[in-house]
């Protein structure tokens, strides 16, 4: 298969997961620090504001993978 590169650089296949770049831990807690290493990579300066939209959404984590955004109740985070 040869090589792909398309036409802007920033594109990505949905849901498909580079565990090359970073993982979670998939059993027990992930830090906020591990997944914070890679996903500011993937999702620039939107890291933050996507935790918290995943914290007020999903507090309990209960929608994770390998790459998903952690939520920073499940971590024990307080965020009031």
């Amino acid at each position: 298969m040869a090589k792909y590169v398309s036409k802007s650089p920033r594109a990505t296949y949905l849901n498909y997961r580079d565990l090359d770049l970073g993982v979670n831990n998939i059993i027990g807690n992930t830090s906020y620090e591990q997944p914070k290493i890679w996903g500011e990579k993937y999702f620039k300066n939107n890291f933050d504001r996507l935790v918290q939209v995943k914290t007020k959404f999903d507090p309990t984590n209960f929608f994770r993978n390998e790459q998903s955004i952690p939520s920073l109740l499940s971590l024990g985070h307080n965020i009031w």
